[in-house]
């Protein structure tokens, strides 16, 4: 084989595409990873990692002990605040998604949150653990492909050269040049609302007090904009609400003179580290395939950040696309095994994009209640005239309250199914319960329930029986011996999980997919 000839190749070495090629290489696949950037993320960007995604990571076999060193303690990022500015009044608090310990009833990974400048070195140093290194300042050109490869034209350090692949994954970002060179279009809206980013470290620990959060909404008419925590409190990022793009980019003094507009009276030091402008949409690609391209996170799906949604959805799309990816490779199955990474996967980003826009939309309840005018004169009146007014005050309180489902979404982040052959029940509307809840499910299409079982002295998941590169069966205690595991033989069950859990009656069978959705019952629930 030369090294041209591989496997698949990964545009764009964000989590994302760092994932992919983690699953792809642990499943023996021959990858390479571009990425045109010189370095690392270094501004904070994404920052949620929920429950779903660290299960991935640990079914890699990645050490996500060493991953969540790099977390914020939940004690510190366990809440958001409504503040007029930093350090003055807090107008209103929500606890900020499920991160106690109570979840661990449902997942062995609890959310937490890792900024992504922290959060890629940890996933490169997996990688190349596994001989794998990123090829960084390295941009994807064009290709061409025909039925058995694509034939990729890269750029580095001013050469051109080749790239021979079977497959090609595009995990380049929002402005994915694989997506657009390959005319996979993005459908809704483009052009939401703008930010200017500001990222800077000061001490504000003053100022935040004692109550630290993981966001705090600046409400003052004349400041705007949000403030989000990305390392105790020292580092963070500003998102500052602008009319339009700029003519001229923004400089450090204006964004300083942003920042501290945002804090009460104070002569911190402020260091502006970095600054950007990004468009807020809500966009999904018309198809995940063209042949033989791919399309996966942010290059397949655009979400307000209003839930923290986007990099998780990118994660657990190629998990479901990398044991398929391996089949096909494999030679078990033909290619429309690919076909059904869309269809699975479509649905869900479908939904987690119209949670996150309604979040985005929902907030303009509090800006409504705030008194928020196109006259801004008139806006600081009313914000006055709010908090001094009982009735302003409740209806204040009563906006802020209606904010709980953004910042507690544990059932869509883990409680998805995918429509399979054999599924007969649709997926229903969203709700704020199907948001907020999560109800463990046996139904085919979900992801196995997590539970502790026993397995050779040692305490486990359910989902730790799920290898990366094939089926499982599991059966019930009473079920007839086969090539399965089986509950109590092959680990044990103290707390039930199957029948309590999994409503599975003694003699049942599931059988698990090797991204560890459901693919088959037989033996009906006991609750049924």
């Amino acid at each position: 084989m030369s090294a041209s000839d591989i496997d698949v190749l990964i545009v764009g070495a964000g989590p994302v595409g760092l994932t992919a090629a983690l699953l792809l290489t642990e499943l023996g696949h021959s990858v390479r990873i571009v990425e045109r950037r010189s370095d690392t993320q270094r501004a904070p960007a994404a920052h949620v990692v929920n429950a779903r995604t660290f299960e991935v990571w640990r079914q890699i076999g990645l050490d996500v002990d060493s991953i969540l060193s790099d977390a914020h303690d939940p004690k510190e990022a366990g809440s958001v605040h409504w503040v007029p500015k930093l350090g003055g009044e807090i107008l209103g608090s929500l606890p900020y998604e499920q991160q106690t310990d109570a979840v661990l009833q449902y997942t062995p990974t609890p959310l937490r949150n890792l900024s992504q400048h922290r959060l890629e070195p940890k996933l490169i140093g997996e990688l190349t653990q596994r001989g794998v290194s990123v090829e960084q300042n390295t941009t994807w050109q064009s290709c061409t492909q025909d039925i058995d490869q694509v034939t990729s034209e890269l750029s580095a350090h001013g050469s051109q050269f080749s790239i021979r692949s079977k497959w090609l994954l595009a995990c380049d970002g929002a402005s994915s040049a694989v997506r657009t060179t390959n005319n996979i279009i993005m459908e809704g809206p483009g052009e939401l609302q703008t930010f200017l980013m500001i990222h800077f470290t000061a001490d504000l620990s003053s100022l935040v007090g004692d109550h630290p959060g993981i966001i705090f909404w600046i409400c003052d008419p004349t400041s705007g904009g949000t403030l989000v925590s990305h390392g105790g409190n020292n580092e963070w990022v500003y998102m500052h609400s602008e009319d339009g793009p700029r003519e001229q980019p923004a400089t450090d003094a204006e964004c300083e003179a942003l920042v501290r507009n945002a804090l009460v009276e104070s002569d911190v030091p402020i260091m502006v580290l970095r600054k950007s402008t990004w468009t807020m949409t809500s966009q999904l690609a018309d198809t995940y395939r063209k042949g033989r391209v791919l399309v996966a996170g942010d290059a397949g799906h655009r979400f307000p950040p209003t839930g923290g949604m986007g990099l998780n959805t990118g994660v657990q799309d190629v998990h479901n696309l990398a044991w398929k990816l391996s089949a096909v490779l494999n030679g078990e199955t033909d290619e429309a095994l690919i076909d059904t990474y869309g269809t699975e996967r479509r649905p869900i980003a479908e939904r987690n994009a119209q949670a996150s826009l309604d979040n985005a939309m929902k907030m303009f309840e509090v800006f409504t209640a705030l008194g928020v005018d196109p006259d801004p004169a008139m806006s600081v009146r009313n914000f006055e005239q709010v908090l001094q007014s009982p009735d302003g005050r409740s209806a204040l309180t009563a906006a802020i309250n209606n904010q709980a489902v953004h910042f507690d979404m544990f059932g869509l982040q883990i409680g998805y199914r995918y429509m399979l052959d054999n599924t007969t029940t649709p997926l229903p509307p969203l709700t704020d319960d199907i948001i907020r809840t999560f109800t463990p499910s046996s139904e085919p299409g979900n992801r196995l329930p997590h539970g502790w079982l026993i397995r050779d002295g040692k305490t486990i998941s359910s989902l730790d029986l799920v290898p990366l590169d094939s089926y499982v069966t599991i059966t019930g205690p009473s079920h007839k011996p086969s090539q399965s595991l089986q509950v109590g033989v092959d680990f044990d069950d103290p707390d039930n999980w199957w029948g309590n859990t999994l409503g599975m009656p003694a003699d049942g069978v599931l059988l698990i997919r090797p991204d560890q959705h459901i693919e088959d019952r037989i033996g009906m629930p006991i609750t049924a």
